[in-house]
């Protein structure tokens, strides 16, 4: 990585270093390629780590996985599946694909070159970031504090909370990555949408009352160096795409079916009077995936924006309008798109189909749960 970054996100960028979640070298640190060469030596290690751990939780003969009945007990293994597959994916990024990640902050770099000067203004740039990373881990941290507070802390409690609880707190800091860059790319595109609409405002009055020699000209240059800007700025979303390519999905994955498994498990230890209320530290899973979900789609709302701004310039010249044309074209044919490996994209009616389908098992887990109760399950 290259470039002033500002003291705010060096400090954050060092902590998910720290985590194995970031494999580059920061502004200012010392030969860099063999701090890489380490960091991404220190994610294998975590990553050959939640691997042991989670095979001795699904092949112990201890009580990590729910012992009461088969639908606890297959509840268990569900979460710590998808927890492992979603935290190999996460380290495998890290180590075996550094390069579009490394790309996206030398682009980050270049069009934001000078950040804001104090650390206040610099919170006040990024505070959608903090609210996220900050706020959840804070109820997050509150809710494990009450939990054990007031649940009876069986062994089985204990054991599984204290091994599961790692793999939480990694998938959420990944997610909270996705926030961050997603956040970055989305403050550059407001940028230009704000750029465009000065450039709209000045060629509206000097085609008025102020023209000069050579104006058609120079808003022509200005028309195309935002388009550069533009070229940069989508290539950044598509760096931000390739770098985590398939642990958008599995993250995303992870947190549905832990939020679908406790769901069903909430109401079968209601339903049942079985004295275990741990269902509730899924509430900040519950945030994760709306926060992802909301600055996924502030990026890409922000497109019809900046093609309302681009053709609001008053044209006074054929080569301005072919400019403005082309522009236009490369907005349509090379738009900014937040998807999951192109299957669907990351927008609220995602969030609709998550929830109906959260909510249709439960009709069914509801219809079911009579017929069952006297049974093992």
């Amino acid at each position: 990585m290259s470039g002033n970054i500002g003291q705010l996100l060096h400090s954050h960028l060092r902590f998910y270093q720290l985590l194995g979640l970031h494999g580059l070298p920061l502004p200012g640190d010392g030969w860099p390629e063999n701090r890489a060469k380490w960091f991404r030596l220190f994610a294998g290690c975590l990553m050959i780590g939640f691997t042991a751990l989670t095979v001795v939780c699904l092949t112990s003969s201890d009580v990590f996985l729910y012992q009461g009945d088969a639908f606890g007990w297959f509840n268990d293994i569900l979460k710590y599946g998808f927890a492992e597959i979603a935290v190999l994916s996460i380290y495998a990024e890290t180590i075996w694909h550094p390069w579009p990640l490394a790309r996206f902050w030398q682009l980050y770099a270049a069009l934001a070159p000078q950040p804001a000067s104090t650390l206040r203004l610099q919170m006040r740039q990024h505070w959608r970031f903090l609210v996220t990373l900050y706020g959840t881990l804070s109820l997050e941290g509150l809710l494990v504090c009450s939990l054990a507070s007031m649940q009876v802390m069986s062994r089985h409690i204990v054991l599984f909370w204290s091994t599961f609880q790692p793999f939480v707190l990694i998938v959420h800091l990944r997610n909270t990555q996705f926030v961050l860059h997603l956040e970055l790319l989305r403050q550059q595109l407001l940028q230009l949408e704000h750029e465009l609409a000065l450039l709209a405002e000045y060629s509206t009055f000097a085609s008025d009352v102020a023209s000069f020699a050579g104006f058609e000209e120079y808003l022509r240059r200005r028309v195309r160096h935002k388009q550069l800007i533009y070229g940069r700025i989508y290539e950044m979303a598509n760096c931000f795409l390739v770098a985590f390519r398939y642990s958008v999905i599995t993250v995303l994955l992870m947190i549905y079916v832990r939020i679908a498994v406790d769901c069903y498990f909430m109401y079968y230890t209601l339903y049942n009077k079985i004295n275990i209320i741990d269902y509730y530290l899924l509430l900040p899973a519950v945030l994760e995936i709306p926060a992802f979900i909301y600055v996924s789609q502030s990026c890409m709302q922000l497109m019809p924006r900046i093609a309302h701004q681009l053709h609001s310039i008053v044209i006074t010249s054929p080569a301005l309008s072919l400019q403005i044309q082309n522009f236009s074209l490369q907005l349509l044919h090379q738009g900014v798109r937040i998807d999951c490996l192109g299957i669907t994209v990351l927008d609220s009616y995602l969030l609709t189909r998550i929830v109906t389908a959260i909510c249709t098992y439960m009709i069914f887990t509801v219809q079911l749960m009579p017929k069952l109760s006297g049974t093992y399950w």
